[in-house]
C-alpha cells in the first residue's frame, strides 16, 4: 500500500529507443527507481528490426552522447537533393554548417543495445530492494511490423499494466507513454503511398552522402551505412507499384532503382530483405488527463521523408526530463508537467508534421515541377536559407 505522504512516481510505458533515452535523461535530473517504474530492456529484438536502418540527426547524436556510449554508425557528411526528370538540385555539406557531420546512419539493433547496456547498468545501481524494474533483460511479446517512421515496438503488456504497475509502493502520479502508436482518436492522414525498405551495394562509394530523389511517385532516398558501399533504401511509391517492386528479381529491381534514382553511386545491387510499410501521418488527439502523457510515435507517427520521426522523439524524451526535474527540484507535482511540456512542444512538432506533409505531397503534385525546380535551385543559391533549412534539420524547430 502506497504511503500517503510520500510523493507519487513516474511510470513509463515501452521498451523502444524513446522509452528507454527518456528513463536515462530522467536519471541525469535525479529521476530513477523508485520513483521512476519502467520495464527492463527487451532481452531480444526481432531480426527483421534489428536490421532496420535509422538516420539520426547531429542533435539527436550530442543529446545520446550524454547517456550511452555511442555505438558504430555512419557519419552523413553531406545530404544531396534531386528531381527525377527536372532541373533542381541542392546540396548540404556538413562542413558548410559548421558541423562534423549532419547526422549518423546505424541500424536499430545497435542503438538498442546501447541504450539497453546503459539503462540495465542504471538500474543495476537503483537502491537495494527497488523492484520498478528488473534488471535482467526479458523477451519481448510477438511483434508486428511498425509502419514507416516508427521507431520501436508496442509495450502491450506494460500498457496493460497502466497504473496499477508501481511496485514501489508510490501512486503513480504522471504515465508517459513512449512506445506505440498515437490511437484510434488520432488524427489521420493516408499518403497512398508505401515504403519499399531495404538494402542496396554501389558500386562506388559514396563517401558520406545521403540522396533524397524526388519522383512522381514519391521520394527515393539513399542513406550510408556504416559498411562500405552499402546504402539503406526507402522507396516511397503507390500501394500497388512498391509491392509489385518487392517481388521482383534482383537484377530487375536494380535496373528499375537505376532508373529513378540515376547513377550517382554507379551499378546498384539489391541486398537484404526487402519490407513494406504502408504511409500514413498518424497525430494523437490532446487528451484531458492531466496524469498522462504520450512521446514519440504514440504521439506522432510522420512519413519518413524527412527523417523526422525517432529524432522528434528524442527531443521529446529529453524535452519532458527537463521539465521533470525542474519540477523535482522546485517540489512540485509531476502532475504539473504536461501542459508546460505540449506548449514548449508545440512548435517543433507542429512544424515538423507540416514539413513532412509537404515534401511528401508537393513533389508528386502535378503541374508543379517548373516551381519545384525553381524552389530546389533557389534553396541551392541563397546559403543562408540552406543552412537555416540545414540547421532545423539538425536540431529541431525552435522559436528565434
Amino acid at each position: 500500500m502506497a504511503e500517503p505522504d510520500r510523493p507519487g512516481s513516474l511510470r513509463i510505458e515501452g521498451r523502444g529507443p524513446v522509452a528507454m533515452a527518456l528513463a536515462l535523461f530522467l536519471a541525469r535530473q535525479g529521476l530513477r527507481p523508485p520513483e521512476v517504474d519502467i520495464d527492463a530492456p527487451a532481452g531480444e529484438i526481432p531480426g527483421w528490426l534489428a536490421a532496420r536502418c535509422l538516420a539520426l540527426s547531429l542533435g539527436s547524436w550530442q543529446l545520446l552522447s550524454r547517456i550511452v556510449a555511442l555505438p558504430r554508425a555512419e557519419p552523413i557528411l553531406r545530404v544531396e537533393v534531386s528531381l527525377r526528370g527536372r532541373a533542381g538540385r541542392t546540396r548540404i555539406h556538413a562542413g558548410d554548417v559548421g558541423a562534423p557531420a549532419l547526422g549518423y546512419v546505424l541500424r536499430y539493433g545497435a542503438l538498442h543495445r546501447a541504450l539497453a547496456d546503459a539503462l540495465t547498468g542504471d538500474l543495476a545501481g537503483a537502491p537495494a530492494g527497488t523492484s520498478a524494474a528488473s534488471t535482467t533483460p526479458t523477451a519481448p511479446a510477438a511483434p508486428t511490423a511498425p509502419a514507416a517512421g516508427t521507431a520501436g515496438t508496442v509495450d502491450a503488456a506494460g500498457a496493460a499494466r497502466g497504473e496499477a504497475s508501481a511496485s514501489s509502493g508510490r501512486a503513480i502520479a504522471l504515465t508517459v507513454v513512449a512506445d506505440g502508436d498515437p490511437g484510434a482518436a488520432a488524427r489521420v492522414h493516408d499518403f497512398d503511398q508505401t515504403a519499399l525498405l531495404t538494402e542496396v551495394v554501389a558500386e562506388r562509394d559514396g563517401q558520406g552522402a545521403a540522396f533524397e530523389r524526388f519522383t512522381d511517385e514519391g521520394p527515393l532516398a539513399l542513406l550510408p551505412l556504416p559498411e562500405p558501399h552499402r546504402h539503406a533504401l526507402v522507396w516511397c511509391a503507390r500501394p500497388v507499384e512498391s509491392e509489385r517492386r518487392a517481388g521482383l528479381a534482383p537484377e530487375v529491381l536494380a535496373q528499375e532503382l537505376l532508373t529513378h534514382f540515376g547513377h550517382a553511386l554507379g551499378a546498384l545491387r539489391p541486398a537484404g530483405e526487402r519490407i513494406l510499410a504502408p504511409l500514413q501521418r498518424r497525430v494523437r488527439t490532446p487528451g484531458d488527463d492531466p496524469r498522462r502523457i504520450a512521446i514519440g510515435n504514440a504521439a506522432q507517427s510522420l512519413h519518413p521523408v524527412a527523417g523526422q520521426g525517432l529524432n522528434l522523439g528524442l527531443r521529446d524524451a529529453f524535452e519532458l526530463a527537463q521539465r521533470l526535474g525542474e519540477l523535482r527540484a522546485a517540489g512540485r507535482p509531476l502532475e504539473e508537467a504536461p501542459a508546460a511540456f505540449e506548449r514548449t512542444r508545440r512548435l517543433d512538432r507542429g512544424i515538423a508534421v507540416a514539413l513532412t506533409d509537404a515534401l511528401a505531397r508537393v513533389f508528386t503534385a502535378r503541374g508543379l515541377g517548373p516551381f519545384e525546380s525553381i524552389a530546389l535551385g533557389a534553396l541551392d543559391l541563397v546559403p543562408p536559407a540552406r543552412n537555416r533549412f540545414a540547421d532545423a534539420l539538425m536540431f529541431g524547430f525552435r522559436s528565434p
